[in-house]
């Protein structure tokens, strides 16, 4: 929706995840839920879990049937939650408590991930560990996209059947089959929960047909069932790419100022302190002044998102960084706070009097000492601050009453400049 209306995404959403929930849309109404069966790594993962447990345990627990009825509903609400405070606030409000998402910065460390994720990361812990024991327990009560594609399911294109002549009640689907189905009671299988993975049917001894995968209520094989289902997401993704959206990383600062559609919004957390400088041509020191973040300690080379970390400055938003650019470049930014920052008044020029830069008299023998502030110096010379100030060639906002070696670091000047300029 934000996208039709204004042609933006909101934030850690890019034009290939359009790209791949249309192909999923597609699955879904084609092939009932086949992402859930063939293509989710989540849901392999859980497989894997699944098995090991299998191993372990030497058998299959199973949830009470009224309770693993109504949890299996849990599913719906969430994801109508999710999909209605997303709406309302503007971003991904799910992304910290994914145990997907989790699972995927996994590389970054787990220091990282827990900073980030610590919700999703013991959502992934929790998730895996009950997997050993109830196969699949995140897409039988919590997967919303799994609600998605049951939703979608309901489409009858594609279906299981059973030939209940040929049947001889061995239960072996019932047995195969990942999210608990009793197969082996019915004609054809038209639960919700069904994740289209075949299971129950390669699992048949009877090799007779008694158990076939549909389409249009045609028996086909299972192994064109599998073609199809790749080549739906496959011819996606390759529309995705002719049409230059299959992009899962936002363009880079320097990217987005070649094609001069560069906007405050685009930094961040992942920018570092260089490439914003670089792409909105600002001085360094500047950008770190209007920041409030010392150099130092956090080099231009830092993502945005370590400065809290290496700062001390507890949290700390990538936020920052846009609304000092804003200010520095002088344009309007609504922050993510929703307080609206608005760029900054262009200093007045200091009058060009006696007083001036130009006419500004320095004795020969007065001596600029880095104990002095701004208005030690206008004192000594008789002037004002403000012509001293543009003597140095300082910035207007800096304090007079601080000495001058106190703030070289912050400002970004040397004293041996500074004396070298009072003596011009």
């Amino acid at each position: 929706m934000k996208y039709v209306a204004g042609g933006e995404f909101i934030k850690k959403i890019e034009p290939g995840n359009i790209v791949l929930l249309g192909a999923i849309v597609a699955l879904g109404i084609v092939l009932s839920r086949f992402f859930c069966g063939w293509l989710c790594a989540f849901g392999a993962l859980q497989g894997v879990f699944g098995w090991l447990g299998r191993k372990i345990f030497r058998k299959r627990f199973v949830v009470p049937p009224k309770a693993d009825k109504i949890l299996r509903l849990a599913k719906y609400p969430l994801l109508a939650a999710i999909i209605y405070f997303t709406w309302r606030a503007g971003e991904l409000v799910i992304r910290p408590y994914d145990p997907l998402a989790a699972y995927g910065h996994l590389a970054a460390g787990l220091g990282a991930v827990w900073a980030e994720f610590a919700v999703g990361l013991v959502m992934l812990v929790a998730t895996l560990v009950l997997s050993m024991l109830y196969e699949r327990a995140f897409c039988k009560y919590l997967c919303p996209l799994g609600a998605v594609n049951a939703i979608l399911s309901r489409v009858p294109i594609f279906r299981i059947k059973r030939e209940a002549s040929t049947c001889i009640s061995c239960s072996n689907c019932d047995h195969a089959c990942p999210m608990n189905i009793e197969v082996s009671k019915v004609e054809k299988i038209g639960s919700m929960e069904c994740i289209a993975c075949m299971e129950c049917v390669t699992a048949c001894p009877t090799k007779k047909r008694t158990l076939s995968a549909t389409l249009g209520g045609k028996a086909v094989k299972t192994g064109l069932v599998v073609v199809i289902g790749l080549a739906i997401y496959l011819v996606a993704a390759l529309v995705g790419q002719s049409l230059g959206m299959l992009r899962f990383s936002a363009k880079s600062l320097q990217e987005q100022a070649t094609t001069g559609l560069l906007k405050v919004e685009d930094i961040k957390g992942s920018s570092t302190y260089a490439a914003v400088a670089e792409s909105f041509g600002i001085e360094l020191e500047r950008l770190y002044r209007g920041v409030g973040v010392d150099q130092r300690i956090v080099p231009p080379e830092t993502m945005l998102k370590d400065t809290g970390k290496l700062a001390g400055i507890a949290g700390f938003e990538a936020d920052a960084v846009r609304v000092a650019v804003a200010k520095i470049i002088g344009v309007p930014y609504a922050g993510e706070n929703g307080d609206l920052a608005r760029p900054a008044a262009p200093t007045a020029a200091p009058p060009k009097s006696a007083e001036s830069k130009a006419s500004l008299l320095v004795p020969a023998d007065f001596a600029l000492e880095g104990t002095m502030s701004i208005d030690d110096i206008a004192k000594s010379l008789k002037t004002e601050s403000a012509a001293v100030i543009e003597k140095l060639g300082l910035p207007a906002d800096i304090p007079r009453d601080k000495p001058l070696r106190d703030m070289k670091d912050q400002y970004g000047y040397s004293m041996p400049e500074l004396k070298a300029k009072i003596k011009k």
